[in-house]
Formats: C-alpha cells, sequence, structure tokens
C-alpha cells in the first residue's frame, strides 16, 4: 500500500449534516462525506460525495465504532438539447 500512486492530489473531506441519536451503550452516526481533490492538470474538484453510517457501542467506558457503511451518491446526470 505505501507504493501507491493515488490519480488526485491534496485530498480533504467535508462532514456535513451530522446527526448523533444515542440509545444507551448505542449510538448512531449519519452524516454525509464530500471528499475533494486535485486531479493532473485541474484545480481543486468534488471527487466523490457519499451517505454514511456509523455505529458506535461504550465498552468499559469507551465508545469504538463497531459498524460503518458508506454509499456513493452517484453524481446528476445533465440531459443534453432538453
Amino acid at each position: 500500500m505505501k507504493n501507491l500512486k493515488l490519480p488526485f492530489t491534496d485530498a480533504c473531506y467535508e462532514m456535513t449534516e451530522p446527526k448523533v441519536q444515542r440509545h444507551g451503550d448505542v449510538a448512531l452516526l449519519t452524516f454525509h462525506l464530500v471528499n475533494y481533490g486535485k486531479l493532473p492538470n485541474r484545480s481543486e474538484s468534488v471527487l466523490g460525495r457519499w451517505n454514511s453510517t456509523e455505529i458506535s457501542c461504550r465498552s468499559d467506558g469507551k465508545w469504538k465504532i463497531i459498524h460503518s457503511h458508506w454509499s456513493y451518491i452517484r453524481p446528476e446526470v445533465k440531459q443534453q438539447g432538453s
């Protein structure tokens, strides 16, 4: 993995609309994630958008993520000639 060459540079991420729902020693976090980066010969742009869910459980006074789910949000398709 350390020799892996990514097709983009300057990666950064933005978490939006976080919501936490706690039920005793279990918590559910939902949020949207947008990742940005620079492709060769281009300025910074959105590389992907995701819907995300993480479930955490408190054990021995410490919270630990026990499950994560990520769903890619397909970009809008622009119609031509409409």
